[in-house]
């Protein structure tokens, strides 16, 4: 466990002299500006008048990911092949948990205001990562946070994660609310979907089991999406946060950016984005009709991931990246509720998919 884990009173001293160490530099000022939902990230000013960004992982006995090593060799894997759509990673400290990159001066992209053009960017920076798929090393990076080659694979994680829910005690009454939901609601959707994929992939001659073709991955960031992007003061568009980072499928690529419940986009600019990336991944195939069945099972694992705020180990998380006491309670009925809005959006079009697909066959 890191030494900022157990949050002291004194964390911002401590940030500032790894950093220091880390630059060879006196930091004269550190602000926190954020973090995601699992770690915190800080601004800091140094004597020559220069800026990074540090960014503090949270590590926890029971969570085995190494962020930190992902996150930093990833972009320094990027960054040397020519990817500079990115923070410049600059140094590490793996022992403590922490790194310094690049700091992006800039603003968060806003759902209302993106336009056709930030669809663009997004699409070819996929497009980018996917053409670096046979350079030096790549074969070292890992695999992308839970991905899976195979439907079964993706089958199986959300009903792991399910029982993960369904077996939380029903201490009070948002775990009570989350018992009614799972078995009501999400379970009866669970088994019709579920039917309908199987259906579907026999009548398109694709397996549940195997795995797909080695030309059907890609690299990503796995959780990507202009929640994760800032615009810089000269309109360019810069992409963070790679903790999750790997080979990837790119029917999840596409599927998670339509459904990430983060940014809601209008239904013409997720139109596009398809578009885009069917012709960037052209030598894929089958992916358009991968992408249509896969894309409800996508929804309902969403749908799980959303009520993570009901699980111990992922509110620990949470409170360590905000640094702050969460109301749990509050938290978890609004995740709840988002989770409902979702799979209320997967049943009204998991048998035709809403953009612009094929017919399914009869």
């Amino acid at each position: 466990m890191n030494i900022f884990s157990q949050q002291p009173e004194n964390i911002t001293a401590k940030v500032q002299s790894a950093c220091s160490a880390l630059l060879g530099l006196e930091i004269t000022d550190i602000e926190k500006i954020g973090g995601g939902r699992n770690s915190r990230v800080y601004k800091l000013s140094c004597e020559n008048d220069s800026y990074y960004a540090a960014k503090v992982y949270f590590r926890h006995y029971s969570d085995q990911r190494n962020r930190l090593q992902t996150e930093f060799s990833s972009l320094q894997f990027l960054w040397e092949n020519g990817v500079k759509s990115i923070p410049q990673p600059i140094a590490a400290d793996r022992n403590l948990g922490c790194a310094v990159y690049e700091y992006i001066a800039g603003e968060k992209i806003i759902p209302q205001e993106v336009t056709n053009n930030e669809i663009d960017v997004a699409a070819n920076f996929l497009v980018q990562l996917a053409e670096l798929k046979s350079r030096e090393n790549s074969h070292l990076l890992p695999q992308a946070s839970e991905a899976f080659f195979s439907v079964r694979g993706v089958v199986d994680n959300i009903e792991q994660r399910y029982k993960r829910l369904s077996s939380l005690p029903k201490s009070d009454t948002p775990y009570i609310e989350l018992e009614k939901f799972l078995s009501d609601d999400f379970m009866p959707a669970w088994s019709k979907i579920a039917t309908w994929c199987q259906e579907r992939l026999s009548q398109s001659q694709m397996s549940w089991d195997a795995e797909i073709e080695e030309e059907e991955k890609t690299l990503s960031p796995s959780d990507f999406g202009f929640h994760n992007a800032i615009r810089r003061d000269n309109g360019e568009i810069i992409f963070v946060d790679f903790e999750y980072f790997g080979w990837d499928d790119q029917a999840k690529a596409i599927a998670d950016f339509l459904l990430h419940p983060a940014v809601e986009l209008g239904e013409s600019l997720k139109q596009r984005f398809l578009d885009q990336m069917l012709c960037g991944f052209k030598d894929s195939k089958h992916l358009a009709e991968r992408v249509e069945i896969v894309y409800p099972l996508f929804g309902l694992k969403w749908c799980l991931i959303l009520l993570n705020e009901f699980v111990p180990q992922d509110l620990l998380r949470r409170g360590f990246a905000q640094a702050i006491d969460l109301d749990r309670s509050k938290l978890q009925i609004e995740q709840l509720a988002k989770a409902k809005r979702m799979l209320q959006k997967i049943l009204a079009n998991y048998e035709q998919f809403p953009y612009g697909g094929r017919t399914p066959k009869n």
